[in-house]
C-alpha cells in the first residue's frame, strides 16, 4: 500500500524531472541562438574584409590616374600644391574662442542696424547685376569600359 509520503516523493520527482527538462530545453535554445549570432558576426567580419579589399582595389593609384586622364575635361582636377596643406596650429581658432558679434539676431531681423541694411542692399544689388547662369549639361561619355578591374581572382 502506498503511503502519502511515497505519493509526495513521486510528485516531487516528477516535478523535478519537468523542471530539469524545461531548463535543459531553454539552454539548448539559447545555445542555438548563440551559434546563430556567431555565424552572423562571422558574416559581418567577412563582409568588412571584402569591403576593405574592394576599397583597396578601387583606390589603386594607377586606376585613379587612368580615371583622371579620361575625365580630365569634366573634372578639371589640378595637383595639390604643397602650400595648400596646413598644419593644425595654422587652422583658425575653435568656434568657442571666436569673439561674439555686436549685432544681435533681433537687430538682423528688424533690419535696424545700418551696417546690416547696407549689407542687404549690397546683396540685392549684386543679385540684380548677375546674369542667370546657364544650366550645366554633362558631356556624353564614351562607351568603352574604362572602369574594368581584372585581378584574376574572380571569373567573369
Amino acid at each position: 500500500m502506498l503511503r502519502s509520503f511515497d505519493l509526495v516523493l513521486i510528485g516531487a520527482m516528477t516535478a523535478t524531472a519537468v523542471v530539469t527538462y524545461s531548463i535543459k530545453h531553454r539552454a539548448e535554445l539559447k545555445l542555438e541562438e548563440v551559434h546563430r549570432l556567431e555565424q552572423e558576426i562571422k558574416l559581418e567580419y567577412d563582409t568588412i574584409d571584402l569591403l576593405k579589399a574592394d576599397w583597396a582595389l578601387l583606390t589603386q593609384p594607377n586606376r585613379l590616374q587612368r580615371l583622371i586622364k579620361v575625365y580630365q575635361d569634366e573634372l578639371d582636377l589640378q595637383p595639390t600644391a604643397p602650400t595648400q596643406l596646413a598644419m593644425p596650429k595654422e587652422l583658425p581658432m575653435p568656434k568657442s574662442q571666436l569673439p561674439q558679434p555686436e549685432t544681435t539676431i533681433e537687430k538682423l531681423i528688424a533690419g535696424s542696424d545700418p551696417a546690416v541694411a547696407a549689407a542687404i542692399a549690397g546683396v540685392d544689388a549684386a543679385k540684380a547685376k548677375r546674369p542667370a547662369a546657364p544650366v550645366p549639361v554633362p558631356k556624353p561619355r564614351g562607351t568603352a569600359g574604362i572602369d574594368v578591374i581584372s585581378t584574376g581572382a574572380v571569373n567573369d
